[in-house]
């Protein structure tokens, strides 16, 4: 588990956004509308815990977050 950093240009995150989703990675706005804790999902992360990508587009910083890894953090616990 980790953390990956990827800069880009906005043209080429488009199509990048859609590869993320297909693998499994889930862009932070989602986690938060769905009750999870994002500061603790991004100190999971730093722990290695939960796999996580933080993408850079310009000024703009974009987190995704593992969709099952987060799920199974939050049953147990640590997301609390």
């Amino acid at each position: 588990m980790a953390i990956w950093h990827i800069d880009m240009d906005a043209k080429d995150f488009v199509h990048y956004r859609k590869r993320l989703i297909n693998r499994g990675f889930i862009p932070t706005n989602y986690f938060s509308v769905n009750g999870f804790n994002i500061v603790k999902m991004r100190k999971l992360a730093i722990a290695g815990k939960v796999d996580a990508l933080r993408c850079v587009v310009g000024k703009s910083v974009r987190w995704y977050y593992r969709e099952d890894q987060a799920e199974l953090a939050r049953l147990r616990g640590e997301l609390q």
